[in-house]
């Protein structure tokens, strides 16, 4: 799936020269949490989100410095600070570094980034120009219209065991070596040793995920067997 396939199209946006107030009022009428600066061609030159209007003059929640942090502090970012506390206008206090996405991009590399860059939204363009925005919510939409089959496949029991197996082994999270598995008409049974709580819920989750797999029975234990002495090394 696409970034175009799930993106809003429909864009709530402001001009470089809207009013921080009417950008504050759009945000709070139209219940969103950031906009898109435009140009009049539909360029996109920044983003201001609720972070960008946390620190305002107007309300008494600028930033209140020491006196040695003035001294010693980058001039230039001071001068930012006051240009985003004072501004007037869209272009005074939008971030101007903005995070996009072409409309082709994968869903999987929008999450990535929504995630790593721990942001809310991402522009999605094409040539430079905006035509969507996508949120987290718009991939919890998603998530919440994939249809499941509930009906699971009926697979033999040796094709079976031998594909959980050839699945576990594939994860680099687990050593196979310690896991058993019966089979026996789409009910699994899991025995042996994990190292880890987290391992032993993905290991369930990969054997209940499984096409073919109707029920689980986990007798996994949590902690690796102790060694005999004929396998420690030697000193």
């Amino acid at each position: 799936m696409k970034a175009r396939d799930v993106m809003t199209r429909d864009v709530i946006a402001v001009c470089p020269d809207t009013s921080v107030r009417d950008i504050a009022t759009l945000m709070v009428e139209k219940h969103i949490s950031g906009v898109p600066v435009l140009t009049d061609n539909g360029k996109l030159i920044g983003m201001v989100s609720q972070s960008d209007l946390l620190h305002r003059a107007e309300v008494g929640t600028e930033r209140k410095h020491k006196w040695w942090f003035r001294i010693f502090a980058d001039s230039r970012a001071l001068a930012r600070e006051y240009a985003k506390t004072h501004g007037l206008k869209a272009h005074d206090i939008m971030s101007r570094y903005v995070v996009s996405v072409r409309d082709d991009a994968e869903l999987r590399d929008v999450a990535d980034i929504l995630d790593k860059r721990r942001i809310k939204r991402v522009p999605v363009v094409r040539e430079d120009r905006m035509v969507g925005i996508i949120t987290r919510g718009d991939l919890v939409r998603v998530l919440s219209q994939v249809q499941v089959s509930t009906a699971a496949n009926r697979i033999g029991n040796a094709a079976l065991h031998k594909k959980l197996y050839d699945r576990i082994q594939s994860q680099a999270w687990i050593n196979d070596n310690y896991i058993s598995l019966a089979v026996d008409d789409g009910v699994v049974e899991i025995g042996g040793f994990v190292e880890t709580a987290d391992q032993h819920a993905a290991l369930r989750v990969l054997i209940e995920e499984t096409a073919g797999v109707n029920r689980v029975d986990d007798k996994v234990s949590v902690g690796l067997p102790l060694r005999t002495a004929r396998e420690l090394p030697k000193i």
